[in-house]
């Protein structure tokens, strides 16, 4: 008889942590996703001829964390069948999980299923959004970090949280000329309640809050002008981005007239937040609620990660934002659970004691990013700046006044939005959309979520027709 397996999708901090965890406990483990290396967008890993160099003070903090974490999964990647490239595609039960590759694919089954599926970025539309040259900070980082890439000579941010800033430090220690971050709000402003609240908690995250200090001295040695309490308008030029306009704003998101600025540009990057990647999850048929703080649809889940479906477990950010040290812990304790239901069907068995320092460690983080979570939260009228002829759905092409008159018509939901205006039917699956939709929509719109269905990541027909080896139910 074979050994009962945990099947992990995702290979970010709470992936690889998942894994190592499940294998260390006796199961066999199987680890898909879709880059070539481990370590998912915050430690994405450039390819081993692009490795190495220097690391500047900054950075060092997040390259000791990198460094730890790898060092941990090392311990037990022997004993993990690591599949690189490789996306899960469909969820159809534990015993049918469809995995492709770009050549083939494949039916394979798990006693416990680890959905660690990380977040993507969220960006308000305005008009010159889909020009090109407009990207969003983190895919910035990622042509850095993955490919020591630049993409860009004079580079402009604009959104809320942390990301613009550590973004805009980066490109400026890569040689880009940053000429403004437009943030909506002060990054820092939401911890000091947090403070006077729970000063232990806060403690916790002194890391973290040096770390940001760090790069935002980078910014002010730069002299890039960082404006906080202002708003994206627009972007434009001539075929391609060449200036950002901003303005300050009312504190609902609306410009004040008159404080209009505009700032030259070859690239403009936006990040609004992040959307939690929970639609492998709620393919499976976990049940979600919609948190806006912390990543727009999440699947329900206890502490240990489990969710309405047995054996079905969700872990790190795709279970709500909590950033890359909460993930760790979070995969390790989940990891456990699902070790523990793959070869006892109790999701307790090891959670307690197998993970116990993890479980402390990521009550510590959660509860500081729950204050740091309140700095990515947009004002209630932000999106009065998408106006009609804006295109919200870029792989549709479809606009808000499309949008507006299906709401009129009474399609205010999710669902009825997307049969009606095809938004969210294009090959980012939605990612790129859905929240504005549901802004647009009304409270229906945000408690709706869009249904999942089969091909929820892009696969190649012929990877399709090339199966490989089903795996069946009792192998």
């Amino acid at each position: 008889m074979s050994r009962a397996r945990v099947v992990v999708v995702g290979a970010g901090p709470a992936g690889m942590m998942a894994a190592a965890q499940a294998a260390r406990l006796g199961c066999a483990v199987t680890l898909v996703d879709e880059a070539s290396r481990p370590g998912g967008q915050i430690h994405r890993q450039p390819s081993p001829s692009l490795a190495g160099g220097a690391v500047s003070a900054a950075a060092r903090p997040e390259a000791e964390r990198k460094r730890r974490l790898f060092e941990r999964f090392a311990r037990h990647a022997g004993s993990i069948d690591h599949r690189p490239g490789t996306s899960v595609t469909a969820v159809y039960g534990l015993d049918r999980i469809l995995i492709a590759d770009e050549t083939s694919s494949q039916l394979i089954r798990a006693d416990a299923l680890v959905v660690a599926t990380g977040l993507h970025e969220r960006v308000v539309p305005v008009p010159g959004w889909t020009l090109p040259g407009v990207v969003t900070a983190g895919a910035l980082q990622a042509l850095l970090k993955g490919g020591r890439v630049r993409a860009g000579n004079r580079i402009a941010f604009a959104g809320a949280g942390p990301l613009p800033l550590v973004a805009a430090a980066q490109m400026v220690e890569a040689g880009a000329t940053v000429p403004v971050v437009a943030l909506l709000r002060p990054p820092w402003s939401p911890l000091w309640p947090g403070l006077l609240r729970d000063p232990a908690a806060l403690w916790a995250g002194r890391g973290v809050l040096s770390e940001g200090w760090r790069w935002l001295s980078v910014l002010r040695r730069a002299g890039v002008p960082v404006l906080t309490r202002h708003v994206a308008l627009s972007v434009s030029g001539d075929g391609a981005a060449e200036r950002l306009v901003i303005a300050r704003h009312d504190g609902r998101g609306r410009p004040v007239p008159g404080t209009e600025q505009r700032f030259a540009a070859d690239t403009v990057a936006f990040n609004h937040g992040f959307t939690a990647n929970s639609d492998l999850a709620r393919m499976a048929g976990a049940e979600t609620r919609f948190d806006p703080r912390r990543g727009g649809w999440l699947p329900v889940r206890d502490s240990d990660g489990a969710t309405s479906v047995p054996g079905l477990f969700v872990a790190g950010d795709a279970g709500g934002l909590a950033g890359g040290l909460a993930a760790a812990c979070d995969g390790a304790v989940v990891g456990a659970a699902a070790a523990g239901w793959a070869l006892h069907r109790d999701a307790g068995r090891f959670a307690a004691q197998a993970a116990a320092t993890d479980r402390a460690e990521r009550a510590r983080h959660w509860t500081f990013q729950a204050a740091l979570a309140a700095s990515w939260e947009l004002p209630p009228d932000i999106h009065a700046l998408v106006t009609p002829a804006t295109v919200v759905c870029r792989c549709e092409g479809v606009t808000r006044a499309r949008i507006d008159r299906a709401i009129a018509d009474g399609h205010d939901g999710l669902n009825g939005l997307k049969r009606n205006t095809r938004a969210g039917m294009g090959s980012c699956g939605g990612r790129s959309c859905l929240r504005t939709l549901a802004a647009l929509a009304g409270p229906r719109g945000e408690g709706e979520a869009v249904n999942a269905r089969p091909g929820i990541r892009p696969v190649a027909l012929a990877a399709l027709a090339n199966r490989v080896s089903d795996e069946s139910v009792g192998s």
